[in-house]
């Protein structure tokens, strides 16, 4: 009995390790940049609005075929006629009746040339409306990536300004103490006591640009954010492929998603020209009828009534022919609607060329400020181990005599504002590359999204920590001073 007990006491145990160390994985899984993707995705307004566009394109290919089919069209009527009529010097004689009438006729379109145009019109539109979709998609994918990287980098801002402010009030503490033993100036108090509160209104500004980060963010993905998954810690930044900046201007020209919507909006006025000038033209059509009409007998009343007093009529009639119609003149109307129809497809001729000279440039600016990011994210990391190499030889003259508070708090602003610029830049490298994708049409799926993700860490431990560098200095303790300048 005793051992039974044990073993459920262990397998009880074991179950609430389990627990708790599930719980402690979920808790360490972070939002990464695919997942708030997902979510924006699923509840953005804009890109549910373009799906709703895409489907109502997707009817105008059986309006179009609509135009060359048959049109039936049924007509019916029924009146009851009463008549009150004097024939010459006869008595004044009054009749009434009633009769109804029924037909069917179908309507063949054999030419109408504006159909054509419209037809034509049509698979334009529905293209258009696909890539207005696609350019929401990419819409959603800047803004979800912009929002991300926004708030990671207010993360990292706070998160760098409160160990500034940590360091600087340690600074403070030993100016404080090295004045109590007499080894140190008021100056030195002073001059950290002014930084630290500076530093103070740097954290309070930082708490609140984390906080405008965090609400822009939720504001995409429709639900508030966890913790985001940072940079890895083995990030590092590659040169695009191609190397060529006129390379990626090519792309962009064909294949960007303005460019091609331009092109689309060019070729729909040139068939909106066709269906303009359509409109002269003859309209030929297959007609046929059937009608049926009936009418009472006459009810006399007088004299008077007609040659066909007292007689019931009943008709069918049946006719099949070929119409024609051809317009002649409408007051200018349709000359003036053809003007207006060219001097639109002039004006978007010229768009369609800007829009090429734009994506061009987007494309290789994006390719430029590419290769800056990465120029610049070696010079940081560059100089972010020269100033801690400055500050550790500040550290020591201070030690000496030979440097000041003041030289040791400066030194400690550079290394931070040296590692909020790493931080920028690096975020700035990887929103270059998806701009880059989007400029020559390459990011309307998430698998652009997918290789930003790739870069960072879904746990903390993962994560790039520039706070780490911080270690290799060696911040003295309160009481820890020269030897020479300590006094009982």
């Amino acid at each position: 009995m005793r051992a039974l007990i044990w073993r459920l006491g262990v397998a009880a145990g074991l179950g609430g390790a389990l627990l708790i160390s599930g719980q402690s994985l979920a808790a360490n899984e972070r939002m990464d940049l695919s997942e708030a993707y997902r979510l924006a995705v699923e509840q953005d307004p804009r890109l549910r609005a373009a799906q709703a566009r895409l489907r109502a394109s997707e009817e105008l290919q059986p309006q179009a075929r609509a135009l060359f089919l048959p049109e039936i069209n049924l007509e019916a009527g029924a009146n009851q006629n009463w008549e009150n009529s004097q024939f010459g010097d006869q008595d004044r004689g009054s009749v009434d009746y009633h009769g109804w009438s029924a037909g069917v006729t179908l309507t063949q379109p054999l030419f109408r040339r504006e159909s054509f145009a419209l037809a034509d019109q049509a698979d334009i539109l529905q293209d258009q409306a696909s890539l207005q979709y696609a350019t929401s998609q990419q819409d959603i994918l800047l803004r979800v990536s912009e929002a991300y990287f926004d708030m990671l980098l207010a993360q990292d801002n706070l998160r760098l300004t409160e160990a500034e402010l940590e360091a600087v009030q340690s600074e403070l503490r030993r100016a404080e103490r090295a004045l109590e033993v007499g080894s140190g100036t008021v100056t030195d108090r002073d001059e950290a006591r002014a930084r630290f509160d500076q530093v103070e209104a740097q954290r309070l500004r930082a708490q609140n640009d984390l906080q405008v980060a965090r609400e822009n963010l939720r504001s995409v993905i429709g639900q508030p954010p966890r913790e985001l998954a940072g940079l890895r810690d083995d990030f590092s930044a590659q040169p695009p492929s191609p190397d060529a900046p006129e390379v990626w201007s090519e792309r962009a020209e064909r294949n960007n998603l303005n460019v091609r919507l331009s092109e689309g909006e060019f070729r729909r006025s040139r068939t909106e020209v066709e269906r303009v000038q359509g409109q002269r033209y003859p309209r030929v059509d297959l007609v046929a009828n059937y009608s049926r009409n009936y009418q009472s007998e006459l009810g006399q009343q007088g004299a008077g009534t007609g040659a066909f007093a007292g007689e019931e009529l009943d008709g069918e009639q049946t006719s099949v022919g070929v119409r024609l119609t051809m317009p002649l003149y409408a007051g200018g109307g349709p000359t003036s609607q053809a003007r207006e129809a060219q001097a639109e497809r002039d004006a978007f001729f010229e768009e369609s060329i800007d829009a090429r000279r734009q994506a061009s440039l987007e494309a290789e600016s994006a390719y430029l400020n590419l290769v800056s990011n990465l120029r610049q994210i070696s010079a940081f990391e560059q100089a972010l181990q020269s100033v801690l190499s400055t500050e550790r030889s500040t550290r020591r003259g201070l030690e000496v005599g030979l440097r000041t508070t003041l030289d040791v708090l400066n030194v400690q602003r550079d290394r931070f504002s040296t590692q909020r610029d790493l931080a920028e830049a690096r975020y700035n490298y990887l929103l270059n590359y998806l701009q880059l994708q989007v400029a020559v049409g390459s990011a309307i799926d998430g698998s652009t999204i997918d290789d930003v993700n790739f870069f960072l860490a879904q746990r903390a431990e993962d994560e790039v920590d520039d706070l780490a560098d911080m270690e290799e200095i060696e911040t003295p303790e309160n009481d820890d001073f020269p030897d020479g300048d300590q006094t009982e």
